[in-house]
């Protein structure tokens, strides 16, 4: 099972991606990690260079903030949700991710979007959300701090 966190609001939200993970070619790779005596030939070397691949700058990258549109999300959402734009929110909870999501929330929810961060665990039907409301113009970092540790849980800001 999995612990979902998910941000459903009436009206469009900006999406926003801080792993710094990105699509490039393979040259470009074999630019930034060329042979050398401290960095070993790898697969990629020998593929085309015009082959696309995923590079990340380091292993940190997927822990931080990713929050992106969510063309089919799980479909445990349906008992929980019927706002139209549906974003699923990525990342470990760190203090760096709790950081980027409070400047996120801050920045970008207006209170005509009734925009609703809810977590629940998919597969564990018929549960009953906790309901709380946050100001949005008065969210603080304990606010997110708080929403690491809870499960099932409908925020509205």
């Amino acid at each position: 099972m999995t612990l979902y966190s998910v941000l459903v609001a009436n009206k469009p939200l900006p999406i926003i991606d801080c792993t710094g993970i990105a699509e490039i070619t393979v040259k470009e790779l074999k630019k930034l990690y060329p042979i050398t005596e401290d960095t070993p030939e790898q697969m990629w070397h020998s593929m085309p260079d015009d082959a696309m691949i995923l590079h990340a700058p380091d292993e940190s990258a997927s822990g931080q903030l990713n929050i992106f549109e969510w063309s089919n999300p799980p479909y445990d959402l349906e008992d929980y949700n019927n706002k139209p734009h549906i974003y699923c929110i990525e990342g470990n909870w760190s203090s760096v991710f709790l950081n980027d999501l409070l400047n996120y929330l801050k920045q970008s929810i207006k209170k005509e979007q009734e925009a609703e961060l809810i977590r629940f665990w998919a597969g564990e039907y018929n549960q009953k959300l906790k309901k709380r409301k946050i100001n949005i113009e008065e969210i603080e970092l304990h606010h997110i701090e708080n929403l690491k540790n809870e499960q099932y849980i409908r925020t509205i800001f």
